[in-house]
């Protein structure tokens, strides 16, 4: 036994040791044994188990190496190197079939060994005593003694109890040394099932790989392999980089567009022309009859008495390309596109030239000049661009052919951003005197912009722009801290001789120039905002006149951004306050209203003695305040506004200064009122109810008195596929001072009330039904009556608007849609009816639907229907219109042919 357990032992740690790559967190540190000399022949080999912790010594720190060793000793040795195979230190993958064997016949050796072991304690306990038993023994020999003193007896007896004693020495120091050890027999135990198994594993792993050893290469054939796999490595790492060089290379391609159209709307009984987009609006065939605008007729072209014809035919194509840079890569073009369109080859304006037959519609190029971006735009019939709001505002399109090219200089100092503009056109706004309508020919344009960014929160632009007017433009816009800067100036004169720089005349060009400048400062605290304003604006800065056609202006702009309107001169400032639940805001603005003209002091033949000469026409001033609570967007508060004109209270004024500067908040502002509100917002992030917006006030105008109590609401949700938005509104103004307000020696009583409600609905395509259908229907109505009274009666104003259409989205085929409706309008005692004057119908914040209050009558209805198929589109509408007052009745028919094909 004792020869197995050391030949084990050794074989186990050794094969530990060859295991390890590192020494086991655990393992004490190596300690010398001082009886093993230097130089022994076992010595390094009792240093690993040491090492191991496997073997530590006797407590007095030596080995003992010629002492014969106990199984007590062998159990403990086993036990350390089981419990490193249990914790891994040891992987049992690394101990060979043999010794595992070797292991569980010395562990089962053992373990019989300790079971004999048991086997002779069970019997000395059945033969022994306990000591209580030899304590009532001595005492009993104690008390013979002392009766019989027979001494020889006596002694006899007192060696049979040390003999006795002797052996349950011995048996208590056994059962200690078997209770020390049955743990340790439990364990082995334990793991000679785990072991037994690993033994089994490993049979039939072996097998495993003795069955698949025919199926082994050999060194030579991976190593062959190991050649191939590298050589067609290299042969996709070659493909890649000719891909990434295919990826980066110039590519071009060519794209297109067919579109034609043909259609007609025309009246084909009675007189009158009249507006269908009524009737069309929010319906599959809107702006496709007619325009969009429903306060002009449609049933008659831009000629009167000549039909409305729709004649479109297009065919464009384009050619693009992709990363075309030069040779150094200084240059380098992202992205480049040409597009070319087909035009009707005729007689132009019979002067007996032809039309080029292909034409560049537009061309464009972004890329970089030395790592800095550019763009340039070509655009043949729109040219789109703006400077600033005052100037050169063409966000909607400049008519005529023009180049807009911009480069970002972001490695210069204030990273300058430079755009220029070059063009033609015969717009009104660069051909026309100001304030005119009517174009003089054409006119060359161009301008250069200069921003740059002093810091990361400040811009500032320099601008210069020449139609047939030369001006000048500075706008700013800086934020420092807390606050922030924002403004503009624009110098602008005709392009006469008497302003002329280069002619020396440049004193007359800046005391002729129109002028417009503003400037805002806002501030933000936190729970505190303020700002305040400055603006001087000509009124020959307008841009449209009050039909909304545009008109010679100094800005020389087609587009409207203008903060502050035209005409007047002004300041204002505004303030407000959230803390906690409580809203606080004031605002104060004061403006005089002016006019802008030249002066003609000499001759029409010589305008030396000419001046530009500004006439103030009257001055407003206005302030509120406001005080109350806000819980999220649902705001209640109470207001006070005051406005005079010239000096007296007035009713309201024009908001020219855009009074609160979007800050206080003041409900009616520039009004002579007081009153309360309370309102919500759905659309802000902290509604109280997402897509709720209401609003309920009472205000009293103390300026020729009149109360005026308002509440409208509008909603919008989806419930079981169906969208519904709901709208209500009430208003009822009564007349606190009836008098004969136009001196016609008539009382006026501006007392009424208005009711409106309607409510569009509108289903998602039902895919479960045959055609796939979807549904729509609208409906609106408004009543508005003298005095308090309600319903309907003689003098009543009132507006119905109803429409239902259905549409099959899979109609036929998978690809074709057939769409129907019907559209009824009618108007009594409105402003206008075969025309609009707006479009309102479904505003909550507005009384009308399409018209105001009058005295006219009418009704118009009708029914449209489009068929559609792979980009080809039919519409087709019959309508009808009635004068209530006179009974004409007039009938339109227009249809429309349309087919769309990109290739």
């Amino acid at each position: 036994m004792k020869k197995s357990l050391l030949v084990l032992t050794a074989a186990l740690s050794f094969g530990a040791a060859a295991a390890q790559t590192t020494a086991p967190a655990t393992a004490p540190q190596v300690s010398t044994l001082t009886d093993v000399p230097a130089g022994h022949w076992a010595k390094d080999a009792i240093d690993r188990l040491v090492s191991q912790g496997i073997i530590l010594g006797y407590p007095d720190g030596t080995y003992r190496g010629t002492q014969n060793l106990t199984r007590y000793e062998a159990a403990v040795i086993i036990a350390r190197l089981l419990d490193q195979v249990r914790q891994g230190t040891v992987p049992v993958e690394s101990i060979n079939t043999e010794t595992l064997t070797a292991l569980q016949n010395a562990i089962q050796e053992l373990a019989a060994d300790l079971t004999a072991l048991g086997v002779r304690v069970s019997d000395l306990e059945e033969n022994a005593v306990n000591r209580d038993d030899f304590t009532r023994l001595e005492a009993r020999v104690e008390e013979l003694a002392a009766a019989n003193g027979d001494a020889t007896a006596i002694a006899a007896i007192q060696t049979q109890i040390e003999e006795l004693t002797a052996r349950a020495d011995e048996y208590d120091t056994l059962r200690g040394d078997i209770d020390d050890n049955a743990a340790q027999i439990t364990a082995l135990n334990e793991l000679t099932v785990l072991l037994n198994q690993d033994i089994l594993d490993l049979q039939d792993r072996v097998s495993a790989v003795e069955t698949a050893q025919a199926d082994f290469v050999t060194r030579s054939d991976f190593d062959n392999l190991a050649g191939r796999v590298t050589a067609v490595d290299e042969r996709v790492t070659g493909v890649a980089t000719r891909v990434t060089t295919l990826e980066n290379a110039p590519k071009f391609s060519v794209v297109g567009a067919l579109t034609s159209g043909f259609g007609q709307l025309s009246l084909v009984s009675g007189t009158n022309n009249f507006d269908i987009t009524r009737l069309t609006s929010r319906t599959p065939v809107s702006g496709l009859l007619g325009d969009t605008d429903v306060t002009t007729v449609d049933t008659t072209g831009a000629t009167a008495g000549v039909d409305r014809f729709f004649n479109a035919g297009n065919l464009t194509f384009g050619i693009r390309a992709t990363n075309l840079r030069t040779t150094t890569g200084s240059i380098i073009v992202n992205n480049a596109g040409l597009n070319f369109g087909l035009t009707t080859a005729g007689n132009v304006a019979n002067t007996g030239s032809v039309a080029n037959l292909v034409q560049l519609r537009s061309a464009n190029l972004d890329g970089t000049i030395g790592g800095q971006p550019f763009t340039v735009n070509y655009n043949g019939s729109a040219n789109a661009f703006k400077f600033s709001d005052y100037l050169f505002n063409h966000s909607g399109g400049l008519a005529g052919p023009g180049v807009v090219a911009t480069i970002q200089a972001t490695t210069l100092p204030l990273r300058p951003t430079l755009t220029v503009v070059t063009g033609n056109t015969a717009s009104p706004a660069l051909t026309a005197a100001t304030g005119s309508t009517a174009s003089q020919g054409t006119v060359n344009y161009f301008g250069v912009r200069a921003a740059v960014k002093p810091t990361e929160t400040s811009n500032v632009g320099i601008s210069y722009a020449q139609g047939n007017r030369t001006a000048f433009g500075l706008d700013y816009n800086a934020r420092v801290s807390i606050l922030t800067v924002q403004g503009e100036g624009v110098l602008s004169a005709p392009n006469i001789l008497e302003n002329n720089f280069v002619a020396g005349n440049g004193g007359r060009y800046f005391q002729n120039a129109d002028r417009a400048f503003y400037t805002n400062v806002t501030g933000d605290l936190g729970i505190v905002k303020f700002g305040a304003n400055y603006r001087t604006i000509d009124s020959t800065f307008t841009v449209t006149d009050a039909d909304g056609s545009v008109i010679g202006n100094a800005g020389m702009s087609t587009s409207n951004s203008m903060p502050y309107s035209p005409g007047q001169t002004g300041f204002g400032a505004a303030a407000a306050t959230t803390v906690g639940p409580v809203a606080l805001g004031a605002y104060a603005d004061r403006y005089t209203t002016t006019t802008t003209s030249i002066n003609n002091a000499g001759t029409a033949a010589d305008a030396t003695d000419d001046r530009r000469q500004v006439v103030p026409v009257s001055t407003v001033t206005g302030f509120g305040v406001k005080a109350g609570a806000k819980l999220g967007a649902l705001e209640l508060v109470g207001f006070y506004n005051n406005t005079t004109r010239n000096g007296d209270t007035v009713r309201s004024a024009d908001n020219l200064g855009n009074a609160g500067m979007g800050i206080a908040g003041v409900p009616r502002p520039m009004t002579s009122t007081f009153g309360a509100q309370l309102s919500h917002n759905g659309a802000a992030e902290n509604a109280l109810v997402r897509n709720l917006n209401f609003t309920v006030g009472d205000a009293y105008f103390y300026s020729d008195p009149l109360n005026e109590f308002y509440a409208y609401a509008d909603y919008s949700t989806t419930v079981a596929g169906i969208t519904l938005q709901p709208l209500v509104r009430y208003q009822l103004q009564t007349d606190r001072l009836i008098n004969d307000r136009d001196g016609n020696g008539t009382l006026d009583d501006e007392t009424n009330n208005t009711i409106k409600y309607g409510i569009r609905a509108s289903t998602a395509t039902l895919t479960g039904l045959p055609l796939q259908p979807s549904l729509y229907a609208n409906f609106v109505n408004r009543i508005t009556n003298s005095g308090t009274d309600f319903g309907v009666q003689n003098g009543t104003t009132t507006e119905l608007l109803g429409q239902v259409g259905v549409a099959f989205n899979q109609f036929l085929a998978p690809s074709a849609t057939a769409k129907i409706g019907y559209s009824y309008y009618q108007g009594f005692n409105v402003a206008s009816v075969n025309v609009g004057t707006g479009d309102n119908a479904f505003n909550a914040a507005s009384n009308n639907v399409y018209a105001g209050r009058g005295a006219e009558s009418g009704k118009a209805d009708g029914i449209y229907a489009q068929l559609g198929f792979s980009g080809l589109t039919a519409n087709y509408g019959l309508f009808r219109y009635t004068n209530l007052l006179t009974n004409n009745e007039s009938v339109a028919q227009g249809f429309r042919v349309s087919y769309n094909f990109n290739f």
